[in-house]
């Protein structure tokens, strides 16, 4: 008897909880801790962010899964800014519409996952906000105004160049800074 996706991710989230695990079109992926260039990235993304979320009362969280809805993929990207007190699924993973921002760094093998599969996950979600941030390409993708299941915005810039984050961060994220 196959076990359902659900309680297998279950299982492997459990049996792995040093590990990013998640659920991408039916298949469990265990991901490693990331480079020190993949780390880097994020410490840099985070100091940039971290003023305007303190701010505001909003918390930035490395590590937890993102409820997309009751039969859709479970993603955990690299950070999730979300409000005080999101609405949450259970104590490991927060609604995708009650989110603020995602963002991924691409490593090796996610490149495919992070720029099409995700964003189609994340914007029926109601996802406001989906930032790739790819050293390879040296370039940030940021997604944004979710509807009718897609993203009708999606703004690429290279690195060294601005990207204005849209209401309500009123910042621009220093891509310079990031890689």
């Amino acid at each position: 008897m196959v076990r359902p996706l659900e309680e297998r991710f279950r299982t492997a989230r459990d049996l792995f909880p040093e590990y990013r695990v998640e659920t991408v079109k039916g298949r469990i992926v265990v991901n490693e801790s990331g480079t020190w260039q993949h780390n880097t990235i994020l410490f840099r993304l985070l100091l940039q962010l971290a003023g305007a979320a303190a701010g505001r009362g909003w918390e930035i969280w490395p590590n937890i899964t993102v409820y997309l809805g009751e039969h859709a993929d479970r993603y955990v990207p690299d950070l999730t800014v979300v409000p005080a007190s999101p609405r949450m699924h259970e104590e490991h993973a927060v609604h995708g519409d009650a989110t603020l921002l995602l963002a991924d760094v691409v490593s090796a093998g996610s490149g495919y996952d992070d720029y099409y599969v995700k964003p189609c996950g994340y914007a029926p979600a109601g996802v406001p906000l989906y930032l790739v941030i790819d050293p390879f390409q040296r370039s940030v993708k940021l997604f944004c105004d979710p509807s009718r299941g897609t993203y009708a915005t999606e703004i690429v810039v290279a690195a060294g160049e601005p990207l204005p984050l849209p209401d309500p961060w009123g910042l621009a994220v220093d891509t310079a800074r990031l890689m």
